[in-house]
């Protein structure tokens, strides 16, 4: 079986903010998670500060905009191998 993790539609989750005029501070506490971790989340993967989010996250987001989990989610498979930039 091949590993997968949830990686954030940063684009859709963007256009809710914008329509419903919410900054990160705010998303952040709609959604019960720490404005760290809304930015950590929105940076791309191959940054060493990126953070896929966690069930909080998820939950949180679909709580607050309501679904479905694709428009703000999908699954990417994960490469095995470690980053040169982290070490």
């Amino acid at each position: 079986m091949k590993k997968v993790t949830v990686r954030l539609n940063v684009k859709a989750l963007e256009k809710e903010q914008e329509k419903l005029r919410v900054n990160d501070t705010q998303l952040a506490a709609m959604i019960g998670v720490s404005v760290t971790q809304i930015w950590r989340a929105k940076l791309p993967v191959e940054d060493h500060r990126h953070n896929s989010p966690g069930p909080t996250f998820i939950a949180g987001v679909i709580n607050a905009f309501g679904g479905p989990f694709e428009k703000y989610f999908f699954l990417q498979k994960v490469l095995r191998g470690r980053n040169k930039n982290t070490a």
